[in-house]
Order: structure tokens, then sequence, then C-alpha cells
């Protein structure tokens, strides 16, 4: 049915009004929320964009961009970005913000704008909603939500607002509680609010904890993840905040994370772990390998060991014990530079690149310290995970016939081992499900090739694992937002745009959603 409307003469309307933007929500901007903006051109060119202005007074500086590429669409500012102190420019912090829509690559066709909007500094929590680990019936509860708030300084009181009579929170944020019998097998909720004491400024956040039998196992699934942090997630602004985002938002309970190092400028592994009240494990040289872990769950450092070339952590979940072998292969040189360009095959030049690189040894070095945890596998589940640096024999095509190294030998060692890739359990299909990590913001690369080309898109990051007490549930890649380009090519450096992105890694990460099969005996 048509209806009909009323315009008020002289008005213009969005029909009629070929080029515009406006905030593209009816609710208040907030601090830490993402923020859209809808646009339309008339002209439709790629490379139009969308300016971001800090104003000041009557003065206004460009803090960032987005491309509006189309006639129309949605583009988000990651509102999490809100830091400073990087070289070129500061974060989106609370103030007043202009958005212009312009025309090509010129700053001098303005196309639409200002729309003007501010961000305050009332506090936020880094997640709307988020579990906690599993626990059993007649255990506590104790949860601190002071490290996912961000308070910009503000002394903040926090209140229960809802929820279940056994879980309460203090004024200092920490959510207790003892989970009652009546609760076997459901979860309990709570809903906590935090509020500026000056300004009475408050959000929310919707914590769930799951309970179970006292007698039964503490869990039936586990959610393990893979993740190369970039530099320790200072890539981008507030990198640490988007990372806690990203674990609250996908349920995960266990993490190996890469590119983490423990010196005088970072701890990245232990910072996140006290900030989610986590366990953690870091190798004990970083400069060696860089890698660590982070867990819901608590690790026992007893049953855990570490290697030139890894990091095994014991993960003790209730009656199981995982043993978790983080690694991150030799980076030089990257053997898929040598591929034909477009083409998953593995050639005569692909495989003397990567004998270079030494993955074969490196593996089978691993492989070798691990052998008195691989024979216990049935009992005590391995997963080998990490950034391999290489793909995998599962997704390229070989072109050799002869020879020890026919394809990607990483991976081929695992397998020989017994270890399944989890990604390629869930999907067999390597050209439906390309499943590709490397890289949503690495796309062009004029540093390691001359000349420049586009950088070979690959799947490089895993999750192996070994032992009956695990199944494939589901696994999947996972990338949020639209991360700009990590490279400083001339189209895209005008400004330092991927310090603004939302998901704060040149990798995705693999999540993997097992079933954990009970104990026999």
């Amino acid at each position: 049915m048509r209806r009909s409307t009323s315009v008020k003469p002289g008005t213009t309307t969005m029909r009629e009004k070929k080029n515009m933007i406006s905030l593209f929500t009816s609710e208040e901007i907030r601090p830490g929320a993402d923020i859209p903006v809808f646009y339309q051109s008339e002209s439709g060119k790629p490379n139009n964009w969308i300016d971001l202005r800090r104003v000041d007074g009557a003065k206004e500086k460009s803090v960032t961009f987005q491309y509006a590429p189309g006639c129309a669409g949605v583009v988000t500012f990651s509102g999490l970005s809100t830091d400073g102190g990087k070289e070129g420019g500061k974060g989106i912090t609370p103030g007043d913000y202009a958005l212009y829509l312009y025309e090509g690559n010129a700053a001098d066709v303005c196309l639409d704008g200002p729309v003007r909007f501010s961000l305050s500094d009332a506090p936020y929590f880094c997640a709307d909603s988020f579990s906690t680990a599993n626990i059993r019936v007649g255990e506590r509860c104790d949860v601190d939500l002071t490290g996912i708030l961000e308070a910009f300084g503000h002394d903040v009181t926090f209140e229960k607002a809802g929820g279940d009579d056994w879980l309460d929170v203090t004024e200092a944020g920490k959510v207790t509680g003892e989970a009652p019998e009546d609760f076997a097998g459901r979860p309990g909720h709570i809903v906590v609010t935090a509020q500026a004491d000056d300004t009475g400024a408050e959000t929310s956040v919707a914590l769930t904890v799951p309970v179970r039998d006292a007698d039964g196992p503490l869990v039936d699934q586990l959610r393990i993840a893979t993740w190369n942090l970039w530099y320790d997630g200072d890539r981008v602004y507030d990198g640490l905040a988007k990372v806690m985002r990203v674990l609250l938002e996908q349920d995960v309970d266990i993490v190996g994370l890469q590119e983490v190092h423990d010196d005088e400028e970072h701890q990245t592994v232990k910072d996140l772990a006290a900030r989610l009240g986590w366990y953690h494990h870091m190798h004990p040289d970083s400069d060696v390998k860089d890698v660590g872990l982070l867990s819901r769950y608590p690790v026992d450092e007893k049953l855990s060991g570490s290697g030139t070339d890894h990091l095994r952590t014991a993960v003790k979940v209730g009656d199981l014990v995982l043993q978790i072998c983080g690694v991150h292969l030799n980076y030089d040189p990257y053997s898929p530079y040598e591929a034909p360009v477009g083409k998953r095959r593995f050639t005569r030049a692909v495989r003397e690149a990567e004998k270079a690189t030494e993955h074969k040894e490196e593996m089978t070095g691993i492989l070798q310290k691990i052998r008195t945890q691989l024979g216990d596998a049935d009992a005590s589940p391995v997963l080998v995970l990490g950034d391999f640096n290489c793909p995998s024999h599962l997704d390229w095509e070989s072109a050799l016939h002869s020879g020890d190294m026919r394809n990607w030998p990483a991976t081929t060692l695992l397998e020989e081992k017994g270890f399944a890739d989890s990604y390629r359990v869930a999907h067999p299909d390597r050209r439906a499900y390309p499943g590709l990590t490397w890289s949503p913001a690495q796309l062009w690369n004029n540093r390691e090739v001359d000349p420049p080309r586009v950088e070979p898109q690959d799947r490089i990051d895993f999750v192996f694992h070994k032992g009956r007490r695990l199944d494939v549930l589901a696994s999947h890649t996972q990338v949020a937002g639209n991360p700009a380009p990590a490279e400083q090519h001339a189209e895209w450096g005008r400004y330092p745009h991927y310090w603004y992105n939302r998901w704060p890694s040149d990798h995705a990460a693999v999540i993997t959603t097992y079933r954990v099969n009970p104990k026999t005996t």
C-alpha cells in the first residue's frame, strides 16, 4: 500500500538531496560504541570519502577518514579508538566533532557537511555483555569488572540493576555469589551499572555465569582460538580494549597469542589477564619466541614447559588437562611470494624458499620436544596452534612429483603425527571456505618484494588438535569491521588510517568450538 506523505514547503527531502551524510542511528553517540555514518552521492566515485574532524571552538582538525564508495552506503568509525599519544594524531577522544563528505581524492570538493556530534567522557564497558568461566554448584563467582571499564579518570560506583538473587556486586565493581543447587545446568545472570560519582553518567553490562552440577563435568564445550596481535596490539588506538572486546564478544575460553612481549615497553599478556581476570602463561624469553596464552581456566605451570621454538601450556578444565603448544614459525623468507601470482601451487621455487625458512626442521623439533605429551593425547588432548607463516598442504596443489618436500612441510608433519586441522575438519571444501587469515590489513606489499605487488592472501594461522576427548563442532575466522590497509601506499598516506581500525590486528583470528567428550577408563 502506498502511503501519502506531506513535506513542509521549502524542505529538501532525502530523495531530492543527491549528496548527503548523516549519523546512521537514532540513539545518542556514546563513548566506546561504533559511530555509523550514512552517505549518498550523485557521482558514486569509488574514492569519495568522509572526513571526521575534531572541533575546538572555531578550529577544526582532521582526525581520520573512511572511504565512501558508490552512490550510497554506511561506514563506521571505531568508537574504541579513544587513546592518544601516537605520532601524527590523537584518537577519537571525548569532545566535539564534525563530519564532511568529499568527492574523489580532493579536499576542496565538499559534497555535504558538517554533521556535528559530541562524545562525552561518560564511562563505558568495552563489551555490553559476556559470560564467565563455568562454575559448579557450591562454588563462588568472583569477577572484577574494573578492568573492562573505561572511566576517563572518573571515580565510579557499581550497583546491581537486576538479575538473580544469588549474584551481587560491590560498590568497587566485584561480582560475587555462590551458585545454589537449583541452578545446576542453567546460568545465573546479573546486570551491573557503573556511575560516575561527579557527573552521574552511567553505563551497564550484562554478565552470564554458567553453572554446572557438582558431580558432573565442568564443561561440555570449549572455544579455543589463535590470534597474532600485530606487535602487542600497538598498531591501533586502544588496541588492548579492542582485543578484550573480541575475546568477550566471541565467548573465547582459551587463546594462544603471537607477537606479544614481556619487556620494559610491553607486558601484553599479563596486562590483558589482569584486566579480564583470566589466567595467563608467557614464554620466558619473548625476544626468542613472542608467544603467550590467556585462559578463563587455571594454568598449571608445573605441567607446562617451553623451548626456543614453542610455549607449552597445561590448562586444567575440571577433570580435563589440555596441553597447548603455541608456536610462531619463522617468517623470512615468506615462501608464497615464489608461487605464480594468483595460484596456490607448490612449485620448485616455493620449495627452495621453504627450505630456507627451516619450517620443516622447526616443526620436527617441536614435535620431538612434546613427544611425551603426544603419547598421552587420548587422556590429555594436545593442541598445536599459532601463526605458522606458511599455508597448508590441504589448501595448495603440488606441482612436484619427487623430492623430500612436495608440499608445505609444517602442516604435513602434524597430520602425519595424527593431528587434525580444526578449520578443515569443519570446512573440508577449500574453495568454498578458503579461511583466509593473512591478511585483512596487509593488501599491498611494497617492502619485502620488488617490484611491489598485491600481497598473497592465504590461511597461515591454525588450531590443530590430537586426542579422543575433543571433537570439532565449528570453526571460523574472525575479523571485525573493515580494516584499513596498513601499508603506506601513496593513495592511503594522507593519514595513518589503520590506527583507527576496529580490528586490532593484521591477522584474522581462528576460533574453534570443541565438544569435550567424557573421560574414559
